[in-house]
């Protein structure tokens, strides 16, 4: 059920919300939003978050508990500056994050698009030390086997992946960067935007940890790892067959700090003329 309602006292039949909904699923009857036929919503809460006056609720979502966007967005010049000072943080101090603070970050990461609004998405998060640990030795360790029983899968990181166990037992982390936790993010194999769903996922975020002050790297040496030399540990990492890997993230408390941006622009853009000639 969609707990589709609309507040006659604040309605102005003004029909936006039936304007703006993609699958034409809001229709105004006797001058209000009805859902006819509630199989062909999207369930993406445009119909609540368009409304001038807040007369729509859907989902058990209400507007009440939404945040008006006047007067509350950062100025652009704030914006640019998070996205140009974010950096890749590979120095990470060895303590868990507050559960608090990771869970707000989280809970703004969920609100990330996905395509069709499938929302199929599977989040897995080690945010625990010790875990974090276990883990990383386990990761290794199995590496090691491989090269020792020249069982070593053929890939395009094969190199590294041979010599990473040898890093490893002479203090280095290659893979983990000592990073206290990551962030593992998997698509429905059914999603419309498979690939591209974790992705933007994790740019949600990454923003949104750096700008609380946490350190984020985007790890494909993890993401290559669990995917093409360690697949056995996907399902002991609760990853459900029906998802596969999307790709993977660290993150913690930074042991380094940056003090400025890095500008890369001017932006080069490669604009089409198009004639129809």
């Amino acid at each position: 059920m969609l707990q589709f309602t609309v507040d006659k006292d604040r309605c102005v039949s003004c029909g936006t919300c039936a304007e703006d909904c993609l699958p034409q699923a809001i229709q105004m009857r006797d001058q209000y939003p009805v859902i006819p036929n509630e199989d062909i919503c999207m369930r993406c809460l445009h119909c609540l978050a368009v409304c001038p006056v807040g007369a729509i609720s859907i989902l058990g979502h209400s507007p009440a508990e939404s945040k008006a966007l006047k007067g509350n967005l950062p100025a652009p010049e704030q914006v640019a500056t998070l996205m140009k000072g974010r950096r890749s943080v590979r120095r990470y101090i060895r303590k868990d994050v507050d559960p608090a603070l990771l869970r707000q970050v989280l809970d703004v990461a969920a609100q990330a698009p996905t395509g069709v609004n499938a929302r199929k998405l599977w989040v897995t998060v080690i945010d625990d030390l010790e875990v974090m640990d276990d883990f990383r030795r386990e990761v290794y360790q199995r590496l090691e086997n491989l090269v020792r029983e020249n069982r070593m899968p053929e890939n395009p990181r094969r190199r590294f992946f041979t010599t990473a166990p040898e890093l490893w037992r002479n203090g280095q982390d290659p893979i983990f960067r000592q990073a206290p936790h990551c962030i593992l993010v998997s698509n429905a194999v059914d999603a419309p935007c498979r690939e591209q769903d974790s992705l933007i996922y994790l740019s949600y975020f990454e923003l949104m940890a750096q700008s609380a002050g946490l350190g984020t790297v985007w790890c494909g040496l993890l993401y290559w790892c669990l995917r093409l030399v360690l697949p056995e540990l996907l399902p002991r990492l609760g990853i459900p067959e029906t998802h596969e890997l999307g790709y993977a993230m660290l993150f913690g408390s930074p042991a380094v700090h940056y003090m400025r941006t890095a500008e890369h622009g001017p932006a080069e853009i490669h604009r089409v003329v198009w004639s129809g000639r």
